[in-house]
């Protein structure tokens, strides 16, 4: 189960937390807000001069899995959030700078080479799971690829599942293969 919502919207109605978290049967509205501000605020620190520090995000994808009650949080910018219930609680999937840089990276790498195979999708596309330690970055089980799927922005129902091939690791030479779900 899944929402698309516009961050803006989010922003002029933190109650709108409440209804996502009653909606998707999964954390409670005051845990999905405060984790969606981390995530919005994410990379604030790196800034020296206030005035250069922007939202960037303008849709956030809310999911759940409804067998093991894991929620995710991706903005349309890659960054994403997962939070997983444990004994009553939800906790973050990635839990530091580390894992965020390396999910944030990847993501960046997969959307270009995928834009690469179809430059239509420039600017309309996002993953619908955004690579974390949680699912192995999205690698293959040979490790030889990346594998997931993604949908437009302009029309979220679309989806087509992708396969991208690392030809050469040294030279960052990836290809990208998708097709319709």
């Amino acid at each position: 189960m899944e929402i698309f919502y516009p961050v803006e919207r989010l922003f002029a109605n933190p109650r709108i937390f409440f209804a996502i978290a009653n909606y998707l049967e999964g954390p409670d509205g005051e845990t999905l807000k405060e984790a969606f501000y981390e995530l919005m605020e994410y990379g604030f620190g790196e800034y020296e001069n206030p005035d250069e520090i922007e939202f960037v995000a303008e849709e956030v994808c809310f999911s759940i899995d409804p067998e093991d009650g894991t929620l995710q949080m991706t903005l349309d910018t890659g960054i994403a959030s997962i939070l997983k219930p444990m004994e009553g609680e939800m906790r973050a999937q990635i839990t530091n700078d580390h894992e965020m840089a390396a999910t944030s990276a990847i993501y960046d790498r997969l959307i270009t080479a995928i834009v690469e195979a179809n430059p239509a999708f420039e600017g309309n596309i996002a993953l619908c799971s955004p690579p974390t330690p949680g699912n192995s970055y999205l690698r293959s089980e040979d490790g030889e690829r990346f594998e997931g799927a993604f949908h437009l922005l302009t029309d979220p129902e679309s989806q087509y599942a992708f396969n991208v091939d690392i030809i050469d690791v040294n030279k960052d030479i990836l290809k990208a293969t998708y097709k319709p779900i």
